[in-house]
């Protein structure tokens, strides 16, 4: 009997070390594509990165010939927030988040409750529109 508890422990230590062959993929892909390099692609455009003092610049070969900074490009076609349009919005009641694309002339609408907590982070292309929830009227509206 305690022969059978000796090799059983032994086998199960055995069992411990040795390697098992994995058959399946492991390396899963991490993160996003570079959205501006992933426009210039979408443009027909042929991407460059290059080494500068300050690290790699991607540049973009347009079909036209002209060759532009990826980030730069990207930004020229993002819509952009216009604050004096968006203060507009204060005081109406009851508007769809297209309606408030179409006023303040942004891209993203962010809505939130008062004192609700929001990201400081701020995005040219977005609108943040502060909602009374009782009467669903607009008491706060500012880009980013």
């Amino acid at each position: 009997m305690k022969n059978i508890w000796i090799l059983a422990a032994l086998t199960a230590f055995m069992e411990g070390c040795s390697t098992t062959q994995q058959t399946e993929n492991t390396l899963e892909k991490i993160g996003m594509a570079n959205p501006a390099s992933q426009y210039c692609v979408e443009q027909k455009g042929k991407l460059e990165i290059r080494d500068e003092a300050n690290g790699q610049v991607g540049y973009c070969h347009l079909p036209n010939g002209q060759v532009v900074e990826e980030w730069a490009l990207f930004r020229s076609s993002q819509t952009q927030c216009v604050a004096e349009k968006a203060k507009t919005l204060i005081g109406q009641a009851k508007l769809t988040e297209d309606q408030i694309k179409a006023i303040s002339q942004a891209q993203i609408v962010r809505l939130v409750k008062p004192g609700q907590p929001v990201t400081m982070d701020y995005r040219v292309e977005r609108v943040t529109v502060t909602v009374n929830p009782i009467n669903q009227k607009i008491i706060q509206a500012a880009c980013g």
